[in-house]
Protein backbone atom coordinates (compact mmCIF):
# COMPACT_ATOMS: atom_id res chain seq x y z
CA UNK A 1 0.00 0.00 0.00
CA UNK A 2 1.21 3.53 -1.34
CA UNK A 3 1.41 5.72 2.15
CA UNK A 4 1.06 9.51 1.36
CA UNK A 5 1.39 11.78 4.10
CA UNK A 6 -0.20 15.06 3.21
CA UNK A 7 -0.46 17.51 5.66
CA UNK A 8 -3.44 19.30 5.43
CA UNK A 9 -2.70 22.58 7.54
CA UNK A 10 -4.93 25.86 6.27
CA UNK A 11 -2.71 28.21 5.57
CA UNK A 12 -4.56 30.01 2.60
CA UNK A 13 -3.43 32.08 -0.81
CA UNK A 14 -5.01 32.32 -4.22
CA UNK A 15 -5.50 32.55 -7.88
CA UNK A 16 -7.56 32.29 -11.25
CA UNK A 17 -6.69 34.31 -14.34
CA UNK A 18 -6.97 37.30 -15.94
CA UNK A 19 -5.47 38.57 -19.40
CA UNK A 20 -4.00 41.59 -18.57
CA UNK A 21 -5.38 45.03 -19.73
CA UNK A 22 -8.60 43.04 -19.19
CA UNK A 23 -12.00 44.56 -17.78
CA UNK A 24 -12.58 42.98 -14.42
CA UNK A 25 -16.18 43.00 -12.94
CA UNK A 26 -16.47 42.86 -8.83
CA UNK A 27 -19.63 41.98 -6.93
CA UNK A 28 -20.77 40.87 -3.55
CA UNK A 29 -22.95 38.04 -3.04
CA UNK A 30 -25.57 37.52 -0.56
CA UNK A 31 -22.90 35.99 1.73
CA UNK A 32 -20.72 39.38 1.24
CA UNK A 33 -18.36 37.05 -0.61
CA UNK A 34 -16.22 39.40 -2.75
CA UNK A 35 -16.15 37.83 -6.34
CA UNK A 36 -14.15 39.38 -9.59
CA UNK A 37 -14.56 38.24 -12.64
CA UNK A 38 -13.34 38.37 -16.07
CA UNK A 39 -16.17 38.54 -18.19
CA UNK A 40 -19.31 40.81 -17.25
CA UNK A 41 -21.04 37.79 -18.17
CA UNK A 42 -19.97 35.84 -15.41
CA UNK A 43 -21.89 38.87 -13.01
CA UNK A 44 -25.29 36.96 -12.00
CA UNK A 45 -27.88 39.26 -13.21
CA UNK A 46 -29.04 39.81 -9.79
CA UNK A 47 -25.75 42.19 -9.25
CA UNK A 48 -25.23 43.58 -12.15
CA UNK A 49 -26.48 46.85 -10.97
CA UNK A 50 -24.06 46.85 -8.38
CA UNK A 51 -20.94 45.45 -9.85
CA UNK A 52 -18.01 47.89 -10.40
CA UNK A 53 -16.02 47.71 -13.31
CA UNK A 54 -11.96 48.14 -13.70
CA UNK A 55 -9.18 47.63 -15.77
CA UNK A 56 -6.24 45.11 -14.46
CA UNK A 57 -3.01 46.30 -15.19
CA UNK A 58 0.53 44.73 -16.10
CA UNK A 59 1.72 42.46 -18.44
CA UNK A 60 0.36 39.62 -20.66
CA UNK A 61 -1.44 37.18 -17.87
CA UNK A 62 0.01 38.71 -14.78
CA UNK A 63 -3.10 38.84 -12.94
CA UNK A 64 -5.34 36.59 -11.76
CA UNK A 65 -8.93 37.48 -10.13
CA UNK A 66 -9.73 34.99 -6.54
CA UNK A 67 -12.94 35.04 -4.22
CA UNK A 68 -12.52 35.94 -1.02
CA UNK A 69 -14.32 34.43 2.32
CA UNK A 70 -13.51 36.18 5.12
CA UNK A 71 -9.79 34.56 5.48
CA UNK A 72 -10.40 32.27 2.82
CA UNK A 73 -9.26 32.43 -0.75
CA UNK A 74 -10.88 30.26 -3.19
CA UNK A 75 -9.66 29.26 -6.49
CA UNK A 76 -11.42 28.11 -9.82
CA UNK A 77 -8.88 25.39 -11.35
CA UNK A 78 -9.37 23.57 -14.24
CA UNK A 79 -8.22 19.74 -14.44
CA UNK A 80 -8.26 17.36 -17.20
CA UNK A 81 -8.58 13.38 -16.61
CA UNK A 82 -9.04 11.06 -19.56
CA UNK A 83 -10.25 13.40 -21.52
CA UNK A 84 -12.66 15.03 -19.45
CA UNK A 85 -12.21 18.98 -19.10
CA UNK A 86 -13.81 20.21 -15.21
CA UNK A 87 -13.44 23.58 -13.69
CA UNK A 88 -13.48 23.03 -9.85
CA UNK A 89 -13.49 25.92 -7.02
CA UNK A 90 -10.31 24.71 -4.82
CA UNK A 91 -8.91 26.34 -1.63
CA UNK A 92 -5.68 27.13 -1.57
CA UNK A 93 -3.76 25.34 1.37
CA UNK A 94 0.06 26.46 1.62
CA UNK A 95 0.16 23.57 4.55
CA UNK A 96 -0.86 20.85 2.66
CA UNK A 97 1.55 19.14 0.85
CA UNK A 98 -0.54 17.12 -1.92
CA UNK A 99 -3.65 18.59 -3.78
CA UNK A 100 -6.36 17.08 -2.67
CA UNK A 101 -9.92 16.66 -4.19
CA UNK A 102 -13.44 16.13 -2.56
CA UNK A 103 -15.53 12.87 -4.12
CA UNK A 104 -17.97 15.31 -5.84
CA UNK A 105 -15.28 16.76 -8.28
CA UNK A 106 -13.88 13.66 -8.81
CA UNK A 107 -17.25 11.99 -10.01
CA UNK A 108 -17.57 15.64 -12.21
CA UNK A 109 -13.99 14.06 -13.73
CA UNK A 110 -14.96 10.56 -14.29
CA UNK A 111 -12.63 8.86 -11.38
CA UNK A 112 -13.81 5.85 -10.53
CA UNK A 113 -12.24 4.25 -7.28
CA UNK A 114 -10.09 1.77 -8.95
CA UNK A 115 -8.38 4.34 -11.64
CA UNK A 116 -5.42 5.20 -8.93
CA UNK A 117 -3.76 3.64 -5.77
CA UNK A 118 -4.62 3.14 -1.94
CA UNK A 119 -3.27 5.55 -0.03
CA UNK A 120 -3.16 6.83 3.80
CA UNK A 121 -3.14 10.24 5.07
CA UNK A 122 -2.49 12.58 7.85
CA UNK A 123 -4.34 15.29 8.18
CA UNK A 124 -3.78 18.56 10.39
CA UNK A 125 -5.36 17.30 13.29
CA UNK A 126 -2.44 14.66 13.23
CA UNK A 127 -5.28 11.78 12.52
CA UNK A 128 -5.15 9.10 9.43
CA UNK A 129 -7.45 8.68 6.39
CA UNK A 130 -7.72 7.03 3.61
CA UNK A 131 -7.46 8.78 -0.10
CA UNK A 132 -7.28 7.74 -3.51
CA UNK A 133 -3.60 8.80 -4.81
CA UNK A 134 -3.25 9.06 -8.75
CA UNK A 135 -2.59 11.55 -11.10
CA UNK A 136 -4.43 14.17 -13.72
CA UNK A 137 -3.28 14.95 -17.19
CA UNK A 138 -2.74 18.65 -16.10
CA UNK A 139 -4.49 21.35 -13.74
CA UNK A 140 -4.59 25.08 -14.92
CA UNK A 141 -4.80 28.26 -12.53
CA UNK A 142 -5.27 30.77 -14.68
CA UNK A 143 -2.06 31.31 -17.19
CA UNK A 144 -0.32 28.56 -15.05
CA UNK A 145 -0.34 24.81 -16.14
CA UNK A 146 0.92 21.86 -14.63
CA UNK A 147 1.30 18.69 -17.17
CA UNK A 148 0.70 15.27 -14.91
CA UNK A 149 -0.43 16.70 -11.82
CA UNK A 150 -0.67 14.73 -8.14
CA UNK A 151 -3.32 14.64 -6.68
CA UNK A 152 -5.24 12.69 -3.93
CA UNK A 153 -9.18 12.33 -3.29
CA UNK A 154 -9.74 12.68 0.17
CA UNK A 155 -13.05 11.85 1.43
CA UNK A 156 -14.98 15.52 2.56
CA UNK A 157 -15.99 14.89 6.61
CA UNK A 158 -19.19 16.80 6.83
CA UNK A 159 -21.24 19.43 4.84
CA UNK A 160 -20.14 20.91 1.68
CA UNK A 161 -17.53 23.86 2.46
CA UNK A 162 -18.14 25.66 -0.74
CA UNK A 163 -15.19 24.21 -2.28
CA UNK A 164 -14.02 20.95 -4.28
CA UNK A 165 -10.93 20.50 -2.40
CA UNK A 166 -7.89 21.73 -1.02
CA UNK A 167 -5.18 23.45 -4.13
CA UNK A 168 -1.57 21.99 -2.20
CA UNK A 169 1.99 22.60 -2.82
CA UNK A 170 2.37 19.94 -5.14
CA UNK A 171 0.70 22.43 -7.66
CA UNK A 172 1.67 25.94 -5.74
CA UNK A 173 5.27 24.90 -5.40
CA UNK A 174 6.13 25.25 -9.15
CA UNK A 175 5.13 29.05 -9.08
CA UNK A 176 6.07 31.93 -7.82
CA UNK A 177 3.35 34.52 -6.90
CA UNK A 178 2.15 37.40 -4.93
CA UNK A 179 -1.19 37.21 -2.90
CA UNK A 180 -3.55 40.65 -2.37
CA UNK A 181 -6.19 39.60 -0.61
CA UNK A 182 -7.40 43.82 -0.78
CA UNK A 183 -7.62 43.44 -4.33
CA UNK A 184 -8.71 39.56 -4.70
CA UNK A 185 -5.91 39.25 -6.95
CA UNK A 186 -3.00 37.32 -7.57
CA UNK A 187 0.50 38.82 -9.56
CA UNK A 188 2.28 36.12 -10.80
CA UNK A 189 6.20 36.33 -10.74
Amino acid sequence: MLKCMAALLMALVGLSALPAGADLFQYTDKDGTVVIVDDESKVPARYRKKSQASRSSGGSEKYTGVTVRGNKVIVPVTFSYRGNLVQGRMLLDTGASLTAIFPGLASRLGIQPDHGQRAVGRIADGSFVEAQHMRVEYMQVGPKVQQHSEVVVLQQAGPSMGFDGLLGMSFLGDFRYHVNLQNSTIEWQ
